[in-house]
């Protein structure tokens, strides 16, 4: 079982230093109010949404803050060695990479960014060997794998209310994971609030389009409708389509991979914006006999192709620090993950710029694909995991990169509301008491805020090889799988710090035998497929 630290949307959106507050619209007045937070374009983030009068004149504050304006942690005079780790730098990288992602979308694809299998897919994989070659690695490589399992493809899909004389068309319309597909139909559609069991009692829904609510647990990957069952309880109670309305204020799109979703639904079901929910809704209230149309097309393609990209630092000895990033991703993907992979190339050229001799362990630098799909046995993390075994039993540190830095923002009345500050992390180290150590003690110096607690189990690319090795990684997560994630929402001051304090980790390993980093197995513990027992 998936075991996350979790907690409310209202903690995860909302600790620190509030910037600005930017006007909202009231639910239920059947308007579509702007994007909860700004979709930026261009060479680098601008101010932009809408705002309320906070200084003379009426001035409006900008929704979200120039990375200059960002809360920034001291660099300690003993650690000035990591000063040109720059997370200016690492942005750039984050521009080029979403820009594949956009460049896939403007080709026609509604189901679009570096979806694994894709040519997107394909060009990210080359711009890493273009990248690992620049910096000088060794035994650079794109490693192909041909033997992706048949792969779920939304190909065209629409989606409209229309009631009172007047149709509107549901733009935020994204189809969940594993959906099935359906020629254009009509439905009427019934509110079923939450989706939770007491919800449904008494309910008639044989026939009808289910439309609820989900709250971000705590982004557009999970949500509490995919989690407490509600498309079970639909499906069970002969419901012909599921509508699940994101609890984001504005109207954002997302694609969940989470929740249960992983089992091919019997239904249509997609996902949809809060003011597209509250359209419906008010349909539904003003009693206006509304119907929905939808149409989906869906596709299982067979004999797709993905890649991971290989570069190596040699050491001193033989012995190994791995350092991992996922390439694929929904939408632009900027913190998921343009961000990780920003971050292992910044590493890869810090550790270039050393002199091998003072590199005590080589290092293997490298990606993975296929990570919100099915991979199979044979293909990128999972192959890796099977047949590098021999690379695992010399590695000292496995450092997973993966979406290390996110604006911190809260949830205030119907927006969301941006802050100066990294949000805090979840988190994961697997090893002994001095890895633990010396994680603890590079987070403290170098300011990476954390969850309280560490993850039992990792979620992220490092829960399939995170008991390969000793293992570290820390994972932002709210915009993730949404369309909000762009590059105006991944802090450079976040990259640079926890570029930063993974070098410091990698750097304090590097002093400690293998032996002292691995964690003993506790007595009666039996390790399976799917984790500690």
């Amino acid at each position: 079982m998936r075991t996350v630290v979790k907690i409310a949307v209202l903690a995860v959106l909302g600790a620190g230093v509030m910037a600005c507050i930017p006007g909202f619209a009231q639910r239920g007045q059947g308007t579509a109010p702007a994007p909860a937070l700004a979709q930026n374009a261009g060479s680098a983030p601008q101010a932009a949404g809408r705002g309320v009068s906070g200084r003379a004149g009426g001035e409006k504050l900008p929704l979200l803050l120039p990375d200059d304006e960002y809360l920034r942690w001291p660099l300690p005079a003993n650690e000035q060695k990591y000063a040109k780790i720059d997370g200016h730098r690492m942005k750039g990288y984050i521009y080029e990479i979403t820009a594949i992602s956009k460049k896939d979308r403007d080709s026609g694809h509604q189901y679009w960014g570096r979806i694994a299998g894709t040519d997107a897919d394909r060009e990210t994989a080359e711009w890493v060997l273009a990248q690992f070659k620049r910096l000088g690695l060794e035994q650079v490589r794109l490693q192909e794998f041909d033997d992706l399992p048949p792969q779920w493809f939304p190909t065209s899909w629409e989606v409209t209310v229309s009631g009172a004389g007047k149709t509107i068309p549901i733009k935020t319309a994204f189809p969940l994971y594993h959906s099935v597909g359906t020629p254009q139909t009509e439905w009427e559609p019934v509110w079923i609030g939450l989706g939770t069991p007491a919800d449904f009692i008494g309910r008639d829904i044989k026939g009808k389009a289910v439309v609820l609510y989900g709250f971000p647990t705590p982004g557009g990957r999970d949500d509490t409708a995919l989690e407490n069952g509600s498309i079970q309880r639909a499906e069970n109670g002969g419901a012909a389509a599921v509508f699940i309305v994101l609890g984001f204020p504005g109207n954002v799109t997302n694609e969940p991979t989470a929740g249960g979703t992983t089992d091919p639904a019997k239904i249509p079901i997609f996902m949809i914006g809060d003011a597209d929910g509250t359209a419906i809704r008010s349909m539904i209230e003003k009693q206006q006999a509304p119907r929905i149309a939808a149409r989906l097309q869906v596709e299982l393609k067979t004999g797709l192709k993905t890649a991971s990209v290989w570069g190596v630092l040699p050491g001193m000895t033989d012995e190994n620090i791995a350092v991992m990033a996922h390439t694929d991703a929904f939408f632009e993907g900027a913190m998921d993950n343009a961000s990780g992979m920003a971050m292992m190339l910044e590493l890869a050229q810090h550790f270039a710029s050393i002199p091998k001799s003072q590199r005590r362990r080589t290092m293997t630098f490298f990606t993975t694909s296929a990570h919100h799909s099915p991979s199979g046995e044979n293909a990128s993390l999972r192959w890796i995991h099977n047949n590098r075994q021999d690379m695992f039993q010399k590695t000292a540190l496995i450092v997973n990169c993966e979406h290390p830095s996110q604006v911190q923002t809260y949830l205030i009345q119907d927006s969301l509301v941006a802050s100066n500050a990294v949000s805090a992390r979840r988190w994961f180290v697997g090893g002994s008491d001095t890895l633990k150590k010396i994680v603890h003690d590079s987070f403290q110096e170098f300011g990476i805020a954390i969850y309280s607690r560490p993850e039992v189990r990792p979620g992220g690319e490092l829960g399939g090889v995170f008991q390969d090795a000793p293992s570290v990684h820390i994972i932002d997560h709210a915009f993730y799988h949404t369309d909000m994630d762009t590059p105006a929402i991944v802090p450079e001051v976040g990259l640079e710090a926890a570029g930063r304090a993974f070098a410091k980790i990698i750097d304090e390993v590097n002093k400690v035998p293998i032996a002292d980093l691995r964690a003993l197995k506790q007595p009666g513990t039996r390790v399976t497929d799917s984790g500690s027992e």
